[in-house]
């Protein structure tokens, strides 16, 4: 009698675990997909994820397979799945990247059956705002292409404008034309209100614009509006945006020329934004010249009070400079990174930078003090040893 009920309870687990296999949005062919949406008159859903996303793990253990929106998305919508790191994944990737782009995941596309784009969403949904998502998919109004039209229509209309700016985000697109469209019909004191900071803030995202320029030279009034905090983190933001694809793809030349526009601004915080990406440039471009220059012009103005990213500079200057002047200012920094806390790293990197320049009176003076402090809190010193008998058999 156990064995039949162990058995049974088996059988019941293995039914359990492959009802919760969920099979609303599995790998398909996209043409074939279009095809069925086509055929019965669905809009098409494309759920763009990654293995290693555990977000899109959640979403297919725990809403992929409620019965309810089993029941609602498989009604009103054809589903298929794209796993964006597949051949096939970046081929309709790629297809798409002017319709909708997929910047993280899970990322949601609603198609209609000639492809236009509806909606698009991304992020882990729990299953009521998943369905509540989808339901709102189907209303004509929340479609992008009649938001567009709806604004169009009324362009100076801020609930409007707004709301088909939020879509175009969502869908990873520029709203800028559309904001600056809204903007055009405004005074300077109508631009000078909440709701229109709002669709600027949201909007315009390209900073070399008369929108832009407008808000940099208003900063203060903004500041008593919103607040001085959200304020510069959009120019800090959007300067970042702008900016970071140029230092990783090493484009200095259409970096130097949007950095002059930044510049220009005479922001502090734009300012240490930009030595921070003037020093990943040079980094990038392995122009240890300039990397020297900007950090010896700017270390104590914008990372004095960084201790981490000080160490950083310091550690570059022992890999990658060897002017004499530079090497001593780089000891000077990493005195200054001691102050902050004494470590065995930061002692290391003191010897070897003192090493470096057979300073070695200098390089014994940083390793004994290193052992000491290691002594002291029982630390493991032994990466000092070598750089300490070095610096003893110079120092004689």
């Amino acid at each position: 009698m156990k064995k039949v009920v162990l058995i049974l309870l088996l059988l019941l687990n293995t039914a359990s675990a492959i009802c919760q296999e969920q099979s609303l949005f599995t790998d398909k062919i996209y043409t074939k997909s279009l095809g069925l949406a086509k055929s019965e008159n669905k809009p098409l859903v494309l759920f763009f994820y990654a293995s290693w996303c555990p977000h899109c793990g959640v979403m297919k253990r725990e809403v992929f397979t409620d019965a309810t929106v089993v029941d609602f998305y498989s009604k009103n919508f054809v589903c298929m799945a794209v796993d964006v790191e597949s051949e096939y994944g970046k081929e309709l990737k790629t297809k798409f990247q002017n319709k909708f782009r997929v910047n993280s995941f899970p990322t949601f596309a609603f198609l209609d059956a000639n492809e236009t784009l509806l909606y698009c969403t991304s992020g882990e949904l729990k299953k009521d705002k998943f369905l509540s998502e989808g339901n709102e998919v189907l209303l004509p109004v929340n479609q992008l292409p009649n938001m567009k039209n709806d604004f169009l229509a009324d362009s100076s209309n801020s609930d409007k404008c707004m709301k088909y700016v939020s879509n175009l985000r969502k869908a990873g697109l520029d709203p800028t034309p559309i904001a600056q469209k809204y903007w055009s019909t405004l005074n300077e004191e109508q631009k000078l209100t909440e709701q229109n900071w709002r669709i600027f803030a949201n909007g315009i995202q390209n900073f070399d614009t008369d929108e832009f320029r407008f808000v940099i030279q208003n900063k203060e009034t903004y500041s008593k509006i919103i607040s001085a905090k959200r304020v510069e983190k959009k120019f800090v933001y959007t300067i970042s945006e702008t900016l970071k694809p140029f230092v990783e793809k090493a484009d200095t030349l259409n970096y130097n020329k949007k950095r002059f526009i930044a510049e220009s601004f005479q922001i502090r915080k734009i300012d240490s934004l930009l030595y921070r990406l003037d020093i990943q440039l040079a980094i990038q471009t392995n122009n240890w010249k300039k990397y020297q220059r900007i950090t010896t012009n700017n270390v104590e103005k914008f990372s004095w009070n960084d201790p981490a990213f000080l160490y950083d500079v310091c550690d570059t200057y022992f890999h990658n400079i060897s002017d004499k002047k530079g090497l001593l200012l780089a000891i000077n920094w990493g005195k200054h990174v001691l102050d902050f806390g004494e470590s065995i790293d930061k002692y290391v990197l003191l010897t070897n930078i003192s090493l470096k320049l057979n300073d070695y009176k200098m390089a014994k003076d940083f390793a004994t003090k290193g052992k000491a402090f290691a002594d002291v809190l029982k630390l493991n010193s032994d990466a000092l040893n070598p750089l300490l008998e070095e610096a003893k058999k110079h120092n004689k």
